[in-house]
């Protein structure tokens, strides 16, 4: 039988000294990409490993995120076109959202979106970034009215210290026949929660003022986030992502129970019999929260619910009939 070795090739094809290797390595295609590309995947799987070096808890998570953003895609999109090649322009500006991300700036403020309730809301560092464990004071205030409902046909609700304007979103959504005014002191946050009223067609009053200054009438339901964080509480989170956020929506710059204090102050006579104040609280705040509202809103009933962790998040305080 022959043999089946092929003849070696040629070292050379002319005086120019080019090879047949040569001319091989030129029309062969290249098998790795240009400069620049990579796939979605390995783009991915690189900010994750150096996100996990940051502070962020989520790594995986956030680069799949960034991404899905990236792209315009649904996070869960991104799984079946893994392996497709990430234009240089996109990997670029993924690249630089990824560094912001590094730096501890939220998502949220990043992408300027959060989901809360199942619908998204425009957020940026003029507004705290809505918590999860907000959204059962949502949930509260939407029980509360349904238990009223046959004594007030159409509830008035006042959110205190708005940002977002999430709660009184959620609320009026839920709700649609409560009147719902929405108060701030600051005008920037305002801005941001008309500008999600009005992408939500949410039929909200809101005004400036500080608490319930700004309230001419007395309200069947006062729901209220205020900054419960103390100052010391703050500074011991300064390494996280909550130093983007605003300052005055977090910490009252004491010990957490500053604005309660005040609230309470102005709670009689705008709130109506059989009303309620409902308060989200920092989870070790139900008994110093309990103990000064008993010092000005005397024979109001207390119940403390708690998040979807067992710590206690919601105080009521019920007034009394008359």
């Amino acid at each position: 039988m022959g043999s089946s070795t092929s003849s070696p090739l040629p070292t050379r094809l002319n005086s120019s000294g080019v090879t047949e290797m040569d001319v091989v390595a030129a029309i062969a295609p290249s098998q790795s990409p240009p400069s620049g590309v990579r796939s979605i995947k390995a783009a991915v799987d690189g900010a994750a490993e150096r996100l996990a070096g940051t502070a962020t808890e989520t790594p995986r998570l956030d680069a799949e995120v960034l991404m899905g953003f990236v792209l315009g895609w649904q996070r869960s999109r991104l799984f079946a076109h893994w392996d497709e090649d990430l234009g240089v322009a996109d990997l670029d500006r993924f690249e630089r959202l990824v560094e912001r991300r590094m730096a501890a700036e939220p998502v949220a403020y990043i992408r300027n979106l959060k989901e809360f309730l199942g619908v998204e809301f425009f957020v940026d560092s003029r507004v705290l970034i809505p918590r999860p464990e907000t959204e059962l004071l949502v949930g509260r205030a939407a029980a509360w009215m349904d238990r009223r409902r046959k004594a007030s046909a159409s509830p008035l609700v006042v959110d205190v210290g708005t940002g977002s304007g999430a709660v009184a979103i959620g609320i009026k959504t839920m709700c649609s026949d409560a009147r719902v005014i929405a108060t701030d002191v600051s005008e920037e946050a305002l801005a941001v929660a008309r500008l999600n009223a009005s992408r939500h067609m949410a039929d909200i009053d809101f005004r400036r003022g500080s608490l319930l200054e700004p309230l001419g009438e007395p309200a069947d339901l006062i729901v209220a986030n205020l900054p419960y964080l103390s100052l010391e509480e703050y500074r011991a989170l300064l390494h996280t992502s909550i130093r983007y956020e605003p300052r005055a929506a977090l910490t009252d710059e004491a010990d957490g129970l500053l604005l309660f204090e005040q609230l309470f102050l102005q709670v009689p006579g705008r709130l109506r019999p059989n009303g309620a104040l409902l308060l989200e609280i920092g989870a070790g705040q139900s008994r110093s929260l309990e103990r000064l509202a008993s010092r000005y809103l005397t024979a109001f009933e207390p119940a403390v619910f708690s998040d979807y962790a067992g710590r206690p998040r919601i105080l009521q305080l019920a007034s009394p009939a008359r």
